[in-house]
């Protein structure tokens, strides 16, 4: 595939996730031995695993949307820059098994995804963002 198909092989995942469609996000865009990283997630997770990562965050915040603001691909990597936004309705699962419960708040939160897709697929994923930054938005953590 071209770098040009790897970008938009990551805009159809971005889209599937605004759609709240995790279905077409694990059974089409995704390799079967796909493995991914995530802020907070206790170490790689497989496909599997990641699903139920992200639709904890969509359980939490219903609203969830995300703008892209950069893609950038080298070979078969697609690194993005993103803004999501999202209202804190639901509980908020933490790596140690509690919940946040919901605190009605909006939050904005800036974040980099980076790809690796290989026979058509995403193979693995890696999301950065400022846990920090969500907490606080929430009124977890004390004004800075």
């Amino acid at each position: 595939m071209s770098e040009q198909e790897h970008i938009k092989m990551a805009q159809a995942d971005y889209e599937a996730f605004n759609a709240h469609d995790l279905d077409k996000m694990f059974s089409q865009l995704r390799a079967a031995d796909f493995m991914g990283e995530g802020t907070g997630a206790p170490a790689p997770l497989n496909l599997e695993q990641y699903r139920m990562f992200l639709q904890g965050y969509l359980t939490a915040f219903p609203d969830a949307h995300i703008d892209v603001t950069l893609m950038i691909a080298q070979g078969n990597y697609v690194a993005t820059r993103w803004t999501g936004t999202g209202t804190h309705t639901g509980p908020l699962h933490t790596p140690t098994g509690s919940s946040i419960p919901p605190t009605g708040k909006k939050v904005v939160l800036k974040a980099c995804d980076i790809y690796e897709l290989k026979d058509g697929k995403i193979f693995r994923s890696w999301n950065f963002f400022d846990r920090a930054s969500l907490l606080g938005q929430l009124g977890l953590l004390p004004p800075m």
